[in-house]
C-alpha cells in the first residue's frame, strides 16, 4: 500500500492506494502515530486509489478513528468505492465511519473555516 500524507494548516489528508492488507497495517499504524503525537486537526482518509482493503485494514481504520476519538478531533473516509465500499458495507462499518464523497467536501463539513479557509 502507498500512503501520501498532506498536512494543511487545519487538517490533514492521508491519501491510501493499492491493497490495504494484514501486511500494512503495521507500518500504517506507526505512520499515524508519528503524526497522533503532535496531532491538534481533523484527519480525512482518502480512499480514491484504494483497490483493496482486507479485515486488518478495517480493524486500523477502526484503531485510527478510535485515536482520533479519545483526542477530540473529527476523522472522515472519503471516495470509497469498489472492493473496499463493499469490504465496510458488509461489516456494517459504513455506520461507524463519517463518510463523504470528496476531500472537498469532508473538509467543508469538519468546519472549513477552521481548515484555512481551504477545502483540503
Amino acid at each position: 500500500m502507498k500512503m501520501e500524507w498532506e498536512q494543511h494548516k487545519r487538517g490533514a489528508v492521508l491519501h491510501l492506494a493499492g491493497e490495504f492488507t494484514i501486511d500494512d497495517t503495521e507500518s500504517m499504524r506507526r505512520r499515524c502515530r508519528q503524526w497522533l503525537d503532535e496531532a491538534n486537526t481533523g484527519l480525512i482518509v482518502d480512499c480514491g486509489t484504494l483497490d483493496r482493503l482486507d479485515s486488518a485494514g478495517l480493524d486500523a481504520l477502526l484503531w485510527l478513528q478510535e485515536e482520533l476519538d479519545r483526542r477530540g478531533l473529527a476523522m472522515r473516509i472519503v471516495a470509497l468505492g469498489g472492493q473496499p465500499d463493499i469490504a465496510m458495507s458488509v461489516t456494517r462499518l459504513d455506520r461507524r465511519f463519517q463518510m463523504n464523497e470528496t476531500v472537498e467536501l469532508a473538509a467543508r463539513q469538519m468546519g472549513g473555516a477552521r481548515w484555512g479557509g481551504q477545502a483540503a
